[in-house]
């Protein structure tokens, strides 16, 4: 039972989202039980399909995130926390204020970017594409410092957008990448998660460069699906009185 969401056809895109992902909702969900100790690393791979070294990154992120704790020693092990992180109560003027309107954000984000990343190839100009070849190398020194490389972050996305040369969709993609902040804010940073989202950055704009619409949207689908991966296995528990009421 605590293993069923970490077992089926491993992943084949953003691996190290995905397992990230199926174990923190496994934890969230109360298949794994708080003081549980989780099976060892190379039990879990073989569960997930997934390396040992991609299960050891997901457990350090889940433990940076409050949900796992390590313990050393004879009776030593990765166990799961008896109070995990749930969402904070009352921000004033926060957007995302639980994992259902941040579901909806992330969808949004989805179904837009991708529209913009097709269309943007059919009309980006060369100066748009070397600005962006920029911003993916400025960001390949952020892979440690997570507010820097968010900042830059959403930068290329709205530049892309711009490269579409429709307002609408800009206003868009600006809107919510400010939203989107709200979320960032509340995992914590991996510097494994950020560099492949940077290699990510690189095969879009590729694809742009081509003038490939479909390779573009495609590209986009699977960056902005393995952000959604991220975050759904590290943002903060539902809990009844945690809920902002309006």
């Amino acid at each position: 039972m605590a293993v069923a969401l970490l077992r089926g056809a491993a992943p084949t895109s953003n691996i190290f989202e995905a397992t990230v992902e199926r174990l923190g909702q496994s934890i969230k969900l109360g298949l794994f039980k708080p003081g549980q100790q989780l099976p060892p690393e190379r039990e879990l791979a073989q569960i997930a399909g997934v390396s040992r070294v991609t299960v050891r990154s997901a457990i350090q992120v889940l433990i940076a995130g409050g949900f796992l704790s390590a313990k050393r020693g004879r009776n030593g092990g990765t166990f799961v926390v008896g109070n995990p992180p749930s969402w904070p109560v009352g921000q004033p003027g926060a957007v995302v204020r639980d994992s259902k309107a941040a579901m909806e954000l992330l969808d949004q984000r989805l179904v837009i970017g991708a529209g913009v990343a097709e269309l943007a190839a059919a009309r980006i100009s060369r100066p748009q594409i070397a600005s962006l070849r920029e911003t993916v190398g400025r960001l390949a020194e952020l892979v440690e410092d997570l507010p820097a490389f968010r900042g830059i972050d959403a930068q290329l996305h709205i530049a892309i957008a711009e490269a579409t040369g429709n307002a609408r969709l800009t206003r868009q993609v600006a809107e919510i990448e400010a939203e989107l902040g709200e979320l960032i804010g509340l995992i914590p940073r991996s510097g494994e998660a950020l560099l492949h989202s940077n290699l990510q950055h690189a095969r879009i704009v590729s694809c742009l460069a081509q003038g490939d619409a479909g390779a573009a949207r495609a590209a986009m689908t699977e960056h902005l699906d393995g952000t959604r991966q991220l975050l759904m296995g590290l943002l903060p528990l539902e809990a009844e009185n945690s809920r902002v009421k309006t």
